[in-house]
């Protein structure tokens, strides 16, 4: 007897490496789960409390251990569902297939309005937040469905795809061609165009030339593996390096060259500083994203541009650069110091080590000690307890930006931002994804309260799977962004964005996780770092200040706001 066509689809995930699969079964789906079942040496499904959490813990997954992420849904009213995970997963070039049941080929005549249960046009719903959709059109064109499905989420810039299998073909017998795996898919990127040598010999002329040079690397550097060279680039000419928050950490951020993160949300004033003061931005792997050009406004006129992305549709986006050059960032990156002059001379670091030196009291000021506790003291400490191997996941909003300048990644240390699609919810799936890629790490997820609300069920999913990972939980008891963006827009004009105050440490021991709850500012470092020192997961609830936000929302006008309703709520 042959294999079945679920068989044929766990078989090609375990050869292009992927180690899990994340989802919630439906009666449709259920071939997939035994065939993950039968291979449980190779291979696991981690079972999720939502199917949009689902698609965070592969979008996790995937941009930790580099392979593809994996997220699976019934029929439907499951598979819809993932809307909001892969439009992050598209908007930041991650790369995950996302599978799903479908009816069977000889009920779509009658489909309409829902006809029969569950039938909802996916296709249609997911198709502006993928690179692409696809149905199983017969049971032997299986193995050729899932090899196009890899090839389109890790070829050229990455992303998600969508494929949904109707549940009678998914359990047929497969008698199609033996199925191959190419392996250039098991690994990202899986091909490497490099530019062509007129053009990298132009960069080099133009960053030898500069006199205040600064690279800017975004999150295609990680995407592409180009740590390495990165790093040599910067150390051979001497060219200190911001990144966006999605590439923080590329350039290890205790790297002398290091300026740390270039943004509105996250961001510190040596890295824009030093954006403000170059002559030369040499890009790489950058989308020309809000946060990091400050709506824009980056380059500045006269201040010289290198572009290199591996999208020809980023290139020449804000503007005409000097240099424009398509590929990949490791592959050409490694072709440039190849061709750079072996005694090029090096820039001058002194005005970037003079930034970094202001910008280092001005940091540890702003993270001392207060009560109530500030998010920036929360962070700070959670960078001194946490060991090299620590990977820091942010949800999205303030946990962002205090994790971004707060919070320092090199060594083995990963910081993962959901900043493709900025929705809340992201950190604590994004947890069990990231943990799940790195079973040896300790995961810190760092959310809000509004954040954590939107997820608390992944709670025992960690308990479960019995995942080291420690939930830190800011809990103001407000919506922070928005909070503070009627405090600047509409002169603090408040409405639905003040909410009870939620005992998660509770709530955590009632989902079978390790609470605790740290209300004292003096002792914070050392109730930390007890609970850091035991294995396993943890929620940890800590009452901070609501009178603190990034530097984006931080106005005079909006201050006085937020400290009128704070006053206002304590009688």
């Amino acid at each position: 007897m042959g294999k079945h066509a679920d068989n044929i689809m766990a078989d090609l995930l375990v050869d292009y490496g992927v180690e899990a699969v994340f989802g919630v079964p439906g009666g449709q789906t259920l071939p997939l789960y035994y065939g993950i079942l039968d291979r449980g040496d190779r291979i696991r499904h981690v079972l999720m409390r939502d199917e949009i959490n689902a698609a965070y813990a592969a979008d996790a997954y995937a941009r930790v251990s580099g392979k593809i992420g994996v997220c699976d849904a019934t029929a439907g009213c499951g598979s819809i569902k993932f809307v909001s995970g892969l439009a992050e997963a598209y908007n930041s070039s991650i790369p995950v297939i996302a599978i799903a049941s479908e009816m069977n080929h000889d009920w779509i005549t009658v489909r309409y309005r829902g006809c029969g249960p569950q039938m909802t046009d996916s296709k249609g719903v997911l198709a502006p937040v993928t690179k692409w959709t696809a149905t199983l059109p017969t049971t032997d064109t299986m193995a050729e469905l899932v090899q196009r499905a890899a090839q389109m989420a890790t070829g050229g810039r990455p992303g998600p795809v969508f494929i949904e299998c109707p549940w009678k073909l998914f359990k047929d017998e497969y008698t199609g061609p033996e199925p191959k795996a190419d392996p250039k898919l098991a690994n990202l990127p899986s091909y490497r165009p490099v530019p062509g040598l007129e053009d990298i010999d132009a960069a080099i002329r133009l960053l030898l030339d500069a006199k205040r040079p600064l690279i800017l690397a975004g999150g295609g550097c990680w995407l592409s593996g180009a740590r390495d060279e990165l790093t040599a680039l910067a150390e051979r000419t001497g060219t200190p390096v911001a990144t966006t928050l999605s590439g923080k950490g590329i350039l290890q951020e205790n790297h002398p060259l290091s300026l740390g993160v270039l943004s509105g949300l996250g961001g510190n004033p040596a890295s824009e500083k030093a954006a403000m003061q170059a002559d030369l931005i040499f890009a790489v792997g950058f989308k020309s994203s809000a946060n990091a050009t400050f709506n824009w406004k980056l380059p500045l006129a006269g201040q010289r541009m290198i572009h290199l992305d591996i999208d020809p549709m980023e290139l020449n986006k804000m503007r005409v650069a000097d240099v424009a050059m398509l590929g990949d960032a490791k592959a050409s990156l490694g072709v440039l110091l190849s061709r750079l002059p072996a005694d090029c001379p090096k820039h001058d670091a002194a005005p970037a080590e003079a930034l970094k030196k202001a910008w280092a009291k001005d940091r540890a000021e702003e993270a001392g000690e207060a009560d109530p506790i500030r998010p920036q003291q929360v962070v700070s400490v959670l960078n001194e307890v946490c060991g090299d191997n620590t990977i820091l996941v942010c949800d999205a909003s303030f946990s962002c930006g205090w994790g971004g300048t707060f919070f320092d990644v090199y060594g083995k240390r990963r910081a993962l931002f959901p900043r493709g699609n900025a929705g809340l919810g992201y950190g604590l799936p994004g947890g069990v994804g990231a943990a799940a890629a790195r079973p040896d790490s300790t995961v810190v997820v760092l959310t809000g309260d509004g954040g954590l609300s939107y997820c608390l069920g992944e709670m025992a999913t960690l308990r479960e799977q019995g995942m080291n990972v420690k939930v830190v939980v800011l809990n103001n008891a407000i919506l922070g962004w928005i909070k503070w963006y009627e405090a600047a827009i509409w002169k603090g004009r408040f409405t639905e964005v003040d909410t009870e105050r939620v005992a998660f440490d509770q709530v955590a021991r009632g989902l079978g996780c390790k609470g605790y709850a740290l209300r004292n500012t003096a002792t914070l470092r050392k109730d930390l770092a007890a609970v850091f020192a035991e294995k396993g997961p943890a929620v940890i609830d800590i009452a901070t200040s609501e009178l603190c936000a990034c530097k984006f929302h931080d106005k005079e006008e909006a201050v006085q706001a937020m400290e009128r309703s704070y006053r206002s709520k304590q009688g």
